[in-house]
């Protein structure tokens, strides 16, 4: 069990060193791409994409309904009913990284920076932005709450449908 808002940040932060692996293992093979119109449109152009990335990432945690998931976490479930302890400091952490996210980031964005076009080295910073904005939203929701958003597996019994716990901040 972990938060949510430090799983969707350590998700972020995996997705940008994937991009840094992969971008650094792709240029230097390849060399950097190149922008036929120059960098300054290359790098507008992505920007743009991350923007677009980020408020995707946002709208997938809104309240809209079939798409968003904040309605679930209005419905989670108190960790005191649960009889759910949260992990220490360290563990909690720990809990978090995700190690087979990180090699398929790196092993897609390899293969489609040396395979195909160099400039899918860079795909794993979309990723980032959708956590990122994520990650925003989620500690934007438990501070307007007062609420600690916890998710994963509890070793605890939870209702059916409930994926969600809760806990005071202190």
């Amino acid at each position: 069990m972990f938060r949510y808002v430090h799983y969707e940040v350590t998700c972020a932060i995996l997705a940008v060193c994937a991009t840094v692996v992969s971008a650094g293992v792709v240029f230097g093979v390849k060399g950097a791409p190149e922008a036929p119109r120059g960098v300054a449109h290359a790098v507008a152009f992505g920007l743009l994409l991350l923007v677009c990335a980020a408020g995707f990432g946002v709208l997938s945690v809104s309240r809209l309904k079939w798409f968003g998931e904040s309605r679930d976490f209005d419905r989670a479930t108190p960790l005191k009913e649960t009889d759910a302890v949260p992990p220490t400091q360290g563990e909690q952490y720990r809990n978090c990284v995700n190690v087979y996210l990180f090699v398929f980031m790196v092993a897609c964005a390899l293969g489609g920076g040396l395979l195909w076009e160099r400039g899918l080295a860079l795909s794993p910073l979309f990723l980032a932005s959708v956590w990122l904005a994520r990650g925003w939203w989620v500690a934007r929701w438990e501070r307007c709450h007062g609420l600690l958003l916890w998710t994963g597996r509890a070793r605890a019994r939870l209702p059916e449908g409930d994926q969600h716990l809760y806990s005071s901040v202190r």
